[in-house]
């Protein structure tokens, strides 16, 4: 509509310029020849200059009287598009209108539903402050009445701890007057009590005298049975061929099944909480070895021990417990001790891929366990074998402990070694382990049963005799 409007100021604007365009031209060319004819003929040059002059307003009448009817036609077009434009602009406004109404009516309604909802709250909220005002009223009054009771209650309280007061009086006064009375019978009783605690003194005396007697000739011999001297512990156990062993110790004898390493295990760290400075010993006296996993978690607990550890083979160690004698940092053995080294054996059960799978574990284990003690000896893996079977068919290799000190199985051999540990004298019987495990097969002959292996565990022990069997085996 903006640019309607524009558009019709433009053109009538330009109107007058239109309009006089034309006869300032014509009167430019005309000039000269009017000019000539007042010269020839002056009152025929003024008519026909009238003439001329009507004929050229008519001529400009007409013309402008053109252009102003297409004027006309023109701004007669630029209402009709501006009344057309007004009539589409109310069309598209008329909807919003409505919806300005509808929204003035609703929030008018929300104004008449929110007021109708206030006054009964309105209501409500007054006459809660009238009960309110109603209750504090009520309290007040409850105040005031139990101000007065407690005040009541005070007299009566102050009355009656008077009347307790005399009742005292009184009480105290009968009661210094019996204690005068039984003051005068406990002397009594005390004369009589006196008279029998000498009688019941004597007779315990006697009593005593008489237990004395028995105890002392009891704890005589007791005393026999125990060692009384201070422990003597030395940071170097080992000195001309005696090794001196103290209550540090730890035995490691029988197969070693499901259990041993925590038997041991525990021990290690036990003392080692109670000094970390002292020797610790693990003395075999007959053992064939046994499960791999054990033997590895007592190595592990020999290596990172911060108190040393000492193992000591008195008779035969063989399989996992030489390997554990052989790889301790301080091994001893007697002379006539036997340290026995072969393969490890063991069964397989399951399909071909379950057979292949324990033996590559077998194998693993055997390269983790053979091998440091090959290059301790300072050979290789291979020829540690081919030594075992060279040494006897079967492959148990087995040297007396001043070989095996040759070999570097053991570090040290020892002629004596002196228990110091033992502080009591030794009453209680000790079978060996197998004699409660022993059972007999259906041959009759004698054998001792083994706990199940755990998954990817081993038993790398010696076995000629088929004495030890594995259950499920």
């Amino acid at each position: 509509m903006a640019e309607l409007r524009r558009r019709i100021t433009v053109s009538l604007a330009f109107l007058p310029l239109v309009l006089a365009a034309p006869s300032m031209a014509q009167a430019t060319e005309e000039k000269p020849a009017v000019d000539k004819a007042k010269a020839d003929d002056p009152d025929a040059g003024r008519e026909k200059e009238l003439k001329r002059l009507r004929l050229e307003a008519d001529l400009r009448q007409q013309q402008l009287e053109a252009q102003l009817a297409d004027l006309k036609a023109q701004k007669a077009k630029l209402d009709a598009e501006l009344a057309l434009t007004n009539a589409r602009q109310g069309a598209e406004a008329e909807p919003d209108k409505a919806k300005l109404e509808a929204m003035q009516r609703a929030q008018q309604l929300r104004d008449a539903t929110l007021k109708s909802e206030l006054a009964p709250l309105t209501a409500e909220h007054d006459k809660l402050k009238q009960a309110h005002a109603l209750a504090n009223a009520k309290l007040e009054a409850e105040l005031a009445a139990t101000k007065a009771e407690v005040d009541r209650l005070r007299v009566q309280q102050d009355l009656a701890e008077a009347q307790h007061r005399a009742k005292v009086a009184g009480l105290k006064r009968e009661q210094e007057s019996l204690a005068i009375e039984n003051a005068l019978a406990a002397e009594k009783r005390k004369a009589e009590q006196s008279k029998m605690a000498d009688e019941q003194m004597k007779a315990e005396l006697e009593a005593r005298t008489t237990a004395a007697l028995l105890q002392g000739y009891d704890g005589k011999d007791k005393w026999k049975d125990l060692v009384t001297s201070p422990m003597a512990y030395t940071d170097q156990p080992f000195k001309d061929g005696v090794l001196t062993v103290s209550d540090r110790k730890i035995e490691l004898d029988g197969p070693i099944v499901t259990g041993t390493a925590d038997y041991v295990c525990d021990r290690i760290d036990y003392f080692n909480n109670l000094d970390r400075t002292k020797p610790i010993f693990i003395v075999i006296n007959n053992s064939p070895g046994g499960s791999v996993m054990q033997g590895y978690r007592i190595l592990k607990a020999v290596e990172t021990s911060d108190a040393p550890v000492h193992v000591v083979v008195k008779s035969f160690a063989a399989s996992m417990a030489a390997t554990i004698a052989t790889l301790a940092p301080h091994s001893y053995a007697y002379p006539n001790a036997i340290i026995l080294h072969h393969q490890m054996s063991g069964g397989a059960s399951g399909n071909m891929t379950d057979i292949e799978q324990e033996v590559k574990t077998m194998q693993e284990w055997e390269r983790r366990l053979a091998v440091p003690i090959a290059t301790k000896m300072g050979i290789t893996l291979d020829e540690f074998k081919a030594r075992m079977y060279s040494a006897k068919k079967s492959g148990d290799w087995d040297e007396f402990a001043d070989k095996a000190v040759q070999l570097k199985w053991i570090d040290h051999i020892v002629n004596e070694i002196r228990e110091e540990g033992i502080r009591k004298r030794p009453t209680e019987r000790r079978d060996p382990i197998w004699m409660f495990l022993m059972q007999r097969d259906e041959q009759g002959k004698p054998y001792m049963r083994l706990p199940p292996l755990e998954p990817y565990d081993c038993y790398f022990m010696v076995n000629p005799r088929n004495f030890y069997r594995i259950d499920g085996r």
